[in-house]
């Protein structure tokens, strides 16, 4: 059980960061073929890395925590 839920929540941290980046390079104009700066941006894509790492090292430790259980 604890397999199928790492591999769930790695999908779901994959696509967390997949939207955030999409936000990042849509927000900086990016598919208009211009680079702009903005800051909003930025953030988006910082929250999508550390959203997304924090997903899955959580399923990490859950993993290990159970196993200890057992």
């Amino acid at each position: 059980m604890i397999k199928r839920l790492r591999i769930v929540v790695s999908i779901l941290a994959f696509i967390v960061f997949a939207i955030c980046f999409y936000t990042f390079l849509l927000g900086n104009g990016i598919f208009e073929g211009k680079f702009e700066n903005d800051g909003f941006s930025w953030y988006f894509l910082a929250k999508g890395i550390f959203c997304s790492t924090t997903l899955y090292l959580l399923s990490l430790i859950l993993e290990r925590l159970c196993s200890k259980k057992k």
